[in-house]
């Protein structure tokens, strides 16, 4: 079942510094290596070792070994994330106010909303190559602005740099594939082999990248940004029947099993309200369907078969995307770099659920490239969503899901392994962000904050802070509870103080597919309703006052602008 053999344990590294010669001269140990593996896509409840009923073992040994991060967040959306992930500060500030195919709702002359990484961004694989590191990555870039070349990476193969997704297959003369799209090896379009599947290619790329320079001496960062699980879902055929007659049961049966392993497992407390997961109602206007907030029992056996068996696909792309883990951390510690090595794993939002629902998704233009026939669902030829209500069991026990700033949109499965570490501390509840990576990073390898000025022009400053004391064991929070985190992606937005969370969901999809949901500014007390049931802005109008305060000095900050979409929105100072 697993390409990977899961035997992952390692020893402790023994000390940070060695004595050598007669005089007792200190050595400093090696400079740690550094490993980011980027899931895409997957909502908080996906892995094993979040309460799932997929297998995932390398990233539970992974849990087992590290620490998990129960509380980390993300952006709602792809590219943001990316781009906060790999810079440490606000994708406003670095050029991606949006993503790259959401520009076209922006004027050309707002700058920040182009979708590219610009001239006030710099990456972390830029710091620490000019610090003597090999810089690798592999797999999807989606930040536009020349790729990864441009951004310190001497070594890289990734999917079109603008691109959201494509197809985790290679087209051929006999069949293409709908959704493909180039792929670039260190700046050179590439040509892919006729076996290629996404998640085991950008691994075998990033294994071969660290193997060419081991042994001259240089520690390495390597990003393995995986496609998998975005949509399209697909893969390899020893992978596609695993799950069969998994999720038979539905949507209610499996989020509930979740959610009472994730309170077994200490996840969340005992005592935690979930929310429902019933909120959304995705529909395709002019098409006949059964809207997604429908109870399984009440679904048309047809689609409960088609429901069931994408969630089948899905399930079989992340254990393969797990065996690459596995894979992966096999390499290191054949070539006995895994020691030295500190592993960050985390997904870039929440659950995909802005699917079609029970629609096979369906080329407008008349491409006739689809095989979404049943016997085809998750091979080559074939585009299948994840739907809203699968993405809700994804996001389990949090609301909504990716594209939203509720918790199901940006809480996300996090773990960080530091090196030499072979038996995790507790899980951390400790309040978490993408911003906190990259000082996570320069710290583990003793460099310092780089301020705001990079090869002699300004850029955008480190906007997190180091999680390192908080993984060592020496304090239990990261950021202080005054301090202020707010975001917006396409309007949707919030302000976070404390246990005090304001959040703005409007329904921007208009007019097919619609999400039908629309909402002005709500209040939760996350302490006690993280699962954000009981919207409490009419009980404490002074919260809502002061975090709009708040919400005002983050668009001044970092230079938030309203898109031109239908409806007509409110301002944005709103």
């Amino acid at each position: 079942m697993h390409k990977a053999n899961g035997v992952l344990a390692s020893a402790r590294v023994a000390a940070v510094v060695l004595l050598a010669g007669a005089a007792g001269a200190v050595m400093a140990a090696p400079r740690p290596n550094v490993v980011v593996i980027l899931a895409d896509d997957l909502g908080y409840s996906d892995l094993s070792a979040f309460g799932s009923e997929i297998a995932t073992p390398n990233l539970d040994r992974l849990a087992a070994e590290g620490r998990v991060l129960t509380n980390f967040h993300t952006t709602p959306l792809c590219a943001t994330s990316r781009a906060e992930l790999l810079t440490g500060a606000d994708h406003h500030l670095v050029g991606m106010g949006t993503l790259p195919e959401s520009s076209i709702f922006y004027p050309k002359s707002d700058e920040e909303y182009q979708g590219n990484l610009d001239g006030n961004a710099r990456t972390v694989a830029q710091l620490l190559h000019d610090a003597g590191y090999h810089t690798y990555m592999a797999g999807k870039w989606h930040m536009g602005g020349g790729g990864p070349v441009k951004w310190g990476f001497e070594q890289s193969f990734s999917l079109n740099y603008a691109s959201a997704f494509g197809s985790n297959f290679a087209p051929t003369a006999a069949r293409p594939e709908s959704g493909a799209e180039p792929y670039f090896e260190n700046g050179v379009q590439a040509q892919l082999p006729a076996d290629f599947y996404s998640s085991d290619y950008f691994t075998s790329r990033l294994i071969h990248y660290i193997g060419q320079d081991h042994g001259d001496g240089k520690p390495f960062f390597a990003y393995l940004a995986f496609q998998a699980v975005h949509f399209p879902l697909q893969a390899p055929d020893a992978y596609l029947n695993l799950y069969q007659g998994r999720y038979d049961a539905g949507y209610e049966v499996v989020r509930a099993a979740r959610i009472a392993r994730q309170k077994a497992l200490g996840l969340i407390p005992q005592d935690f309200v979930p929310n429902p997961g019933d909120e959304a109602v995705m529909v395709r206007f002019g098409q006949p369907g059964v809207l997604t907030n429908t109870p399984w029992n009440l679904l048309p056996p047809e689609q409960r078969r088609s429901e069931a068996r994408i969630m089948e696909v899905f399930a079989g792309a992340l254990t393969d995307l797990d065996d690459n883990v596995g894979r992966l951390i096999a390499y290191l510690q054949q070539i006995g770099a895994y020691d030295n090595t500190l592993v960050v794993f985390m997904s870039d939002n929440g659950a995909d659920g802005m699917g079609y629902g029970f629609i096979p998704y369906v080329d407008s233009t008349g491409n006739r490239d689809i095989d979404n026939s049943f016997a085809n669902y998750g091979r080559p030829g074939s585009f299948l969503f994840r739907s809203t209500r699968w993405a809700e069991v994804g996001t389990a026990p949090f609301r909504l899901f990716k594209g939203f700033t509720a918790e199901g949109g940006i809480s996300v499965p996090a773990i960080v392994r530091l090196p030499g570490q072979d038996a995790s501390a507790a899980a951390s509840a400790a309040l978490s962000t993408l911003r906190d990576i990259v000082p996570t990073i320069l710290a583990e390898a003793g460099l310092p904050d780089p301020g705001d000025v990079y090869q002699g022009h300004p850029v955008a400053p480190l906007d997190g802070a180091s999680l390192l004391p908080l993984l060592q064991g020496r304090q239990e929070q990261v950021h202080p509870a005054s301090e202020v985190f707010a975001d917006e992606v396409n309007d949707i937005r919030y302000v976070r103080r404390g246990p005090w969370k304001l959040t703005r969901i409007v329904n921007y999809l208009l007019p097919s597919p619609a999400l039908l949901l629309d909402h002005e500014w709500q209040l939760y007390d996350l302490d006690h309703d993280r699962g954000e049931l009981d919207d409490v802005a009419r009980l404490h109008p002074d919260i809502v006052a002061e975090l709009e305060e708040e919400w005002r000095a983050y668009v001044a900050r970092v230079g938030v602008e309203q898109p031109i979409l239908p409806p007509l929105l409110p301002p944005i100072d709103q």
